[in-house]
């Protein structure tokens, strides 16, 4: 059963272009739909790329999902430190009041291992996650948003699969592309 904090994964087989070798934090379930954001796809730009008066912004941006893609959003393990924070589960937030985060980064308080920037979402409305599951899209496995904020993106995917079965790894070694080899 799904749940807030864990991770979907993309299945070998999903070939959809934006998800194929997707990991996918989920930050909201509920009869309304569900959010998340894609966590091993980085967008090449830092924090600073985007607001340059971010002098210590050297934060990675990631693709967290085709759904809002000129919106910026982020998680973070930050909680009451933030205002305005959304508590995902236990000790992990999302969003809250960027002015004060981005104080908090310009004074150096701040680390990667904190905070994790996204362009735009991963949504589903009601019952189209669960229709997503019901065809065997994703696998849901629990998570540990500090050993999957610290994984290696390129290698996540693969190593995800290898947790869930160790067989999965002919599909993790597998070119993306398998045109390319």
């Amino acid at each position: 059963m799904l749940k807030q904090g864990n991770i979907l994964i993309a299945k070998p087989y999903l070939q959809c272009s934006y998800f194929k070798r997707a990991v996918v934090y989920v930050c909201d379930h509920s009869d309304a739909g569900s959010l998340g954001f894609v966590v091993n796809k980085p967008h090449g730009l830092l924090l600073k790329d985007v607001f340059p008066h971010l002098k210590n912004g050297n934060f990675p941006l990631f693709e967290g999902g085709p759904v809002a893609p000129h919106e910026l959003f982020f998680t973070h393990t930050l909680g009451l430190k933030l205002s305005d924070s959304i508590e995902v589960t236990r000790g992990v937030y999302m969003n809250g009041n960027f002015k004060e985060l981005t104080q908090m980064i310009e004074q150096g308080k701040i680390s990667n291992k904190q905070v994790r920037f996204y362009i735009g979402c991963s949504s589903w409305s009601p019952n189209q996650l669960q229709e997503e599951l019901e065809n065997d899209t994703w696998f849901i496995e629990p998570s540990n948003y500090d050993d999957l904020m610290q994984a290696a993106p390129d290698d996540m995917w693969g190593d995800e699969l290898i947790k869930i079965n160790p067989g999965f790894k002919a599909f993790s070694d597998f070119a993306f592309d398998p045109s390319l080899n």
